[in-house]
């Protein structure tokens, strides 16, 4: 940032050195408008050094210090237009903003005041006097004559004991500090109303300004001035104009080529300041349309309360005090609309300073406007024939357009490998994005179209070297990429649509070599480090100061913070670790880990020990189980003596049996 102010003290320095006054904002736009316009030489991607930073100090001296330059002028002008309106608003806001700052203060030391019991009447009386200098402040000067503050202040004694009177303090203080604010904001206002009908009946208001009839009148006499530069600005334009395509197409001997250049710039010049009087005009019209529409609600409310008021001594005020309010309001907002048009006044006076910076050398006495005006008028077939032997200024420096060459427009078109840089044709595009010519029946909001480079002709701007022509919307309007053209003739209007991108590109080669075509076309979008606000870098917030800028600055405030002696942690990861080599370490342990297998054995020292403390033994599962044994039964010898019982012992014998027990049993049994 330093280095950047430092070449735009140098360039400001140098110029003071040749008696030349220069502002920091110009140096600043003329310096940017050579890096962008030099695009070879000064390399956005190459860093500058000290030769480069001293060319660029040189370049933009010597253009300063040009003489009867209508360009540098145009560039003038449009610093000077543009950091007026901005200073201007400013100057306003911060007017508003210091009035709003003194009244907030006074309420807050109203809202903040407490008594110390219910009958502290010192402190009732210190309340009601800050209360009564609140009300005293109005939107006219603080700094009254003493007749006229004492009138002030009696007017608004007695529309305070009225409305608000002494007795009413008690339940004030009792507010909160919301309820409080809302109260002063409403009691002011009625109390503001009550004085402008006292005004409007002739009974009072002194000091209060007549918005209702200064408004409306500042407004006429501005519009009427605007309106008649308007109307010359306008000859004088439609006579360079005749001028310049009479020298085009007829080419007169006694005109040459630095003629016709100087000719271009002039128009531009001019253009440029009826361009900035059609915005104030149209500025001044919409407040002059909103001051007409209070200036008459005003009115009416006035007629209404007079009506309802009458020839009564009393009026419910539920009925009265919202009409007061309103015409408080209605009054405010006549002061606010009246403040806008001076800040245009203000502005138009310092646009008029360039009114005749530079020396005409076109006059309506001038010959050659009396050649161009006798000259036979060119059918529209030769005016059509000449524009098709025109030289197309291409982005690669001026290479003839093959496709307008003499062969006419119907030709087999330009070979896409001829083409210049950033140049397609139309059939190449694809289709959502190939340019649309619109007429006015088949567009409902043809007229309210907004028409790109302020409605010139793009073909006349990147065929003629920056020659700027009104666009005739009749021809129809053409669109391509979100914008809407309008063309001079028909040849334009077909050229642009067999190849839009290559004109498109031709106007930004154009403005890059005249600087002053950037804001006059509008196209600080593509080229936004030229842009007369970015380089201002200012804001309505922070009208102190205006930051240079090459680029523009960021915007900067002052702040502090407070750093503890020790930090303290609050967020501890025991596990975090910085050191690498420890952090590898840990990454082997786990790579480890995944090859390890588990085992475990039981030994007799392990056996039956357990932690109490840590283990739980579910309680033992009871149950009982049946005994049950299998076998086979084994055959059981017995012998018996066979003939010892019985009558008589005829014969004894022994029998041998093998059976089995129970078998045995039953013989025993049997044989019992």
């Amino acid at each position: 940032m330093d280095e950047i102010e430092e070449v735009v003290a140098e360039i400001v320095r140098g110029c003071s050195a040749r008696k030349v006054h220069c502002s920091e904002l110009l140096a600043a736009f003329v310096a940017r408008t050579i890096l962008e316009g030099d695009a070879q030489t000064f390399a956005l991607e190459k860093e500058l050094n000290d030769e480069d930073v001293n060319m660029v100090i040189n370049l933009s001296v010597e253009r300063l210090l040009e003489k009867d330059s209508p360009s540098l002028e145009t560039i003038k002008m449009q610093v000077a237009f543009d950091s007026s309106h901005v200073m201007n608003e400013e100057a306003v806001a911060t007017a508003a903003a210091t009035a709003a700052a003194k009244k907030r203060e006074l309420q807050k030391t109203i809202i903040s005041t407490k008594l110390m019991d219910a009958n502290d009447f010192d402190s009732l009386t210190a309340l009601y006097r800050e209360i009564f200098s609140l009300l005293t402040k109005t939107r006219s000067s603080e700094e009254y004559p003493e007749g006229v503050r004492r009138a002030v202040e009696r007017e608004v004694a007695a529309a305070v004991e009225s409305v608000f009177p002494r007795i009413g303090l008690k339940s004030f203080v009792q507010l909160s500090s919301e309820e409080k604010k809302m109260q002063l904001e409403e009691l002011a206002s009625i109390v503001n109303g009550i004085r402008l009908f006292n005004k409007e009946a002739g009974k009072g208001g002194a000091g209060l300004d007549n918005f209702e009839v200064d408004a409306p009148n500042k407004v006429s006499e501005l519009s009427g001035i605007i309106s008649g530069e308007i109307d010359a600005m306008n000859v004088i334009c439609q006579e360079y104009q005749e001028v310049i395509v009479f020298s085009n197409l007829r080419k007169p001997a006694e005109v040459t080529e630095y003629m016709v250049q100087r000719w271009k710039d002039e128009l531009a010049n001019r253009r440029q300041y009826l361009s900035y009087l059609q915005s104030l005009f149209e500025d001044i019209s919409k407040c002059g349309r909103k001051i007409s529409f209070l200036r008459e609600s005003y009115l009416s409310e006035l007629d209404d309360l007079s009506s309802m008021v009458g020839s009564r001594n009393s009026v419910p005020k539920e009925h009265v005090y919202p009409k007061f309010d309103k015409i408080a309001q209605l009054w405010k907002d006549l002061g606010d609309e009246l403040e806008i048009v001076t800040c245009r006044e203000s502005t138009l006076n310092d646009l008029v300073d360039y009114k005749s910076s530079f020396t005409a050398t076109l006059n309506s006495d001038s010959q050659i406007l009396s050649l161009a005006r006798d000259a036979p008028t060119l059918s529209t077939e030769e005016e059509e024939e000449a524009a098709r032997a025109a030289v197309i200024v291409t982005g690669d420096g001026g290479a003839p357009d093959k496709a307008e060459s003499k062969e006419g427009p119907e030709s087999s078109g330009p070979d896409p490998t001829d083409l210049p840089k950033g140049t397609v044709p139309s059939d190449l595009l694809p289709p959502n994005e190939r340019p649309v010519c619109l007429s006015i029946d088949s567009t409902p909001e043809f007229m309210q179209l907004p028409l790109e480079y302020q409605g010139f002709c793009a073909w006349t701007i990147s065929s003629r070297s920056g020659l700027l022509l009104p666009g005739k919307p009749a021809l129809g309007v053409v669109q391509f990429n979100n914008g809407f053209f309008v063309f001079a003739h028909e040849v334009a209007l077909q050229s642009f649509l067999d190849d839009p991108l290559k004109y498109v590109e031709g106007v930004k080669t154009v403005a890059m070599k005249n600087p002053e075509l950037i804001h006059l076309l509008r196209l600080q979008a593509s080229f936004p480090n030229t842009a007369i606000a970015k380089l201002m870098g200012t804001s309505a917030k922070n009208p102190e100061t205006l930051p240079l800028g090459f680029p523009a600055p960021a915007s900067k405030v002052d702040v502090s913070t407070s750093t503890p002696l020790h930090f303290v942690e609050k967020n501890i990861d025991p596990s975090y670790s910085w050191n690498e080599w420890t952090l590898r370490k840990r990454a082997l342990q786990l790579a480890n880990l995944k090859k390890c297998k588990t085992s475990s054995q039981q030994t007799d020292e392990s056996h039956m020990r357990r932690e109490n403390d840590s283990q739980v033994y579910l309680p033992r599962t009871k149950s009982t189980m049946t005994k049950t044994s299998t076998g086979t039964n084994v055959a059981r010898k017995i012998t018996y003596v066979k003939g010892l019982r019985g009558e008589g012992i005829k014969d004894v014998s022994r029998v041998n049996l093998s059976l089995e027990v129970s078998a045995t049993k039953n013989v025993g049994q049997s044989s019992r």
